[in-house]
């Protein structure tokens, strides 16, 4: 722990946001993981990821607070409302627009924004619990900082400008800095198999043998596949193929209700406009109370129907008020709609039972279509999960984690389905699945040496001039000749530093030497280093098929008089993190690989 006398982790995930903590871990083990607590979360360990913040970009609320704000209040004209923050992360989105102000603002400044207040919130929370500290007393957050090492989980699907983007968010909310780099990414999947190793009380010989760690979230699945082995008697974890995943979260059930069922029933042009006057509600400028005040009970209740969904669920209905759309359209006749609605839509999505009296606009929505949207989703789920065991063989087990396991109907379509063609495997739900993220994202920090290897995702490689191969290039390459090496190469070669499903131990690092001979009339040199990835094992060339440009760095160095022209580049392949370096030895000049800008 290099003198850390804490460990805090942070997950920052599609629909909900915390943290948990240990303190004085000691001779590589924790006698305790406390979760957070946030103002209205109950039982919970994590809060909304919702924010409302000012014109200056001050946190007015977040989390479940702001929902108790907005039933309250109306939103002033200087606060903005920001949800489903990390799916623009997911979709490669640079801004984000704010709901009910079209505010935007850089997707990196808001998420260093929450992660600054979850540092603080964190740091408070450890000194109460250690030091007797009071509200009034003055903290150094950044004296107090250095003494964590901070882990920040992050999906195992994800590419390396997601990663580069939240590593720069990190940075501005003073969690890392070139002080302290003790800042570990942990792959939400791989801290998930850490909890279940650690904190289940199961037989222990399950994880001799490959298991499956499915993570459930509200925006994404994210499913790896493990396996433990002992090393000098030291428990090691495996990767046994790359995560695979995608956005099969549980908000796309809200979203295809809303596009499905609402927006027929009620007709797409009223949906939208009771949405955008609900959002004009939020920050004062049309006073529209019954909106504001109808908009997010009706939210809750659709909440409540898609949780709801049982094995009793045939002939059984789910009332939810919807007097929202006859306050606003008084037009509306409740007899016709349902009687267009159910002409028009699955027919056993059809609405039976309704109420009959002008007072009463209560419909009661067969749970079929929960089932049908329910089904849809774990399809995908199921497939994937197909997919890895008829691949890795020998699968014993699946752990189900994340908040999307927490309905154990959606666990039991994925049982069933598995078990029609796997019946010997084992399917495990932990009470609180939830938490597995969290809490084992603790135990990742404490020692996250402990995954001995991953595949490699992709084969990753640098553009290079090679020396030339008749047998290998002369039939596509492109051959010159190299008037400083004397000697012919070939050009737009791929120099592979790993292929594709590769075995990449932990803390691999590799370090190869580049000469970059542009000279220029300033008297400087340097050039561009270029990384890219395949899903081809055996790429040849950087202008094939399915080759993409992924990360970028500018190598100059200001006194071009150095005898010594090239540059050592180093890879870090074996972590969480991509991190790629290039270094010039007689001019000390060092720079780094950039990934932002670019397109994946």
């Amino acid at each position: 722990m290099e003198g850390k006398k804490y460990i805090v982790a942070i997950d920052f995930g599609s629909s909900t946001a915390g943290y948990a903590y240990a303190i004085n871990p000691k001779n590589g083990t924790i006698k305790q993981v406390y979760d957070c607590k946030f103002k209205g979360t109950g039982e919970k360990v994590k809060t909304l990821n919702e924010v409302i913040i000012n014109d200056s970009n001050e946190i007015v609320k977040f989390g479940y607070e702001v929902r108790d704000y907005m039933k309250k209040k109306e939103l002033k004209e200087c606060e903005h409302l920001y949800q489903r923050i990390k799916m623009n992360l997911y979709k490669n989105l640079s801004e984000i627009e704010s709901v009910n102000s079209n505010k935007s603002i850089e997707l990196v400044t808001l998420i260093s924004i929450i992660l600054e207040y979850l540092k603080k919130d964190a740091i408070e929370t450890i000194l109460k619990q250690t030091k007797g500290y009071k509200e009034k007393d003055k903290i150094d957050y950044n004296e107090e900082s250095d003494k964590i090492r901070w882990v920040l989980t992050i999906p195992a699907i994800w590419d390396e400008k997601n990663k580069f983007l939240m590593m720069e968010a990190a940075k501005k909310a003073g969690i890392v800095d070139e002080k302290n780099r003790a800042l570990f990414f942990a792959l939400e999947p791989e801290a998930a198999s850490y909890y279940c190793s650690k904190e289940l009380e199961i037989d222990d010989s399950i994880f001799q043998k490959p298991y499956i760690i499915c993570d459930l979230g509200g925006g994404t699945a994210d499913i790896v596949c493990h396996e433990r082995v002992f090393e000098n008697n030291i428990e090691k974890i495996i990767e046994k193929c790359t995560p695979k995943g995608g956005p099969f979260g549980s908000d796309e059930i809200n979203k295809e209700f809303e596009d499905k069922v609402l927006k027929l029933l009620f007709g797409e042009d009223i949906f939208k406009t009771i949405k955008d006057e609900f959002m004009q509600s939020l920050n004062g400028k049309r006073k529209i109370k019954p909106i504001q005040y109808k908009y997010i009970p009706l939210i809750e209740q659709i909440k409540e129907f898609k949780e709801g969904l049982d094995n009793d669920y045939q002939n059984v209905s789910f009332p939810i008020d919807c007097s929202l759309f006859f306050l606003k359209f008084k037009e509306l006749d409740m007899e016709k709609i349902i009687k267009n609605y159910n002409e028009n839509c699955n027919p056993e999505w059809k609405i039976e039972a309704y109420g009959k009296d002008i007072y009463d606009r209560t419909i009661f929505f067969p749970y079929k279509i929960i089932y049908d949207l329910t089904k849809n989703l774990t399809d995908k789920i199921s497939k994937i999960l197909l997919e890895i065991i008829s691949e890795v063989k020998e699968v014993s087990t699946i752990f189900y984690v994340g908040g999307f396991s927490n309905s154990k109907f959606a666990f039991e379509l994925i049982k069933n389905d598995i078990n029609n063609k796997n019946p010997e495997i084992i399917h495990f739900l932990p009470p609180y699945p939830e938490k597995a993220i969290l809490r084992g994202a603790i135990y990742y920090g404490l020692s996250p040496e402990r995954i001995k290897s991953r595949k490699a995702k992709f084969t990753l490689g640098m553009s290079a001039y090679m020396d030339w191969d008749e047998e290998k290039y002369g039939e596509k390459g492109e051959k010159i000749w190299d008037d400083r090496a004397n000697k012919y190469v070939c050009k737009n070669t791929f120099y592979t530093f790993i292929s594709k499903n590769e075995d990449i131990p932990y803390d691999n690092c590799i370090a190869r030497t580049f000469a970059l001979m542009h000279d220029k009339q300033d008297g400087t040199f340097g050039g561009h280093l270029v990384l890219y990835k395949s899903n081809n094992p055996k790429v040849i060339y950087i202008d094939e098929e399915g080759v993409e440009e992924i990360g970028k760095m500018d190598l100059c160095v200001e006194n071009g008089n150095y005898k010594d022209k090239s540059f050592l580049a180093t890879i870090e392949l074996g972590g969480t993190y991509l991190n790629v370096t290039a270094f010039h030895r007689e001019s000390n000049t060092k720079s780094n690989m950039v990934f932002e800008n670019i397109d994946n």
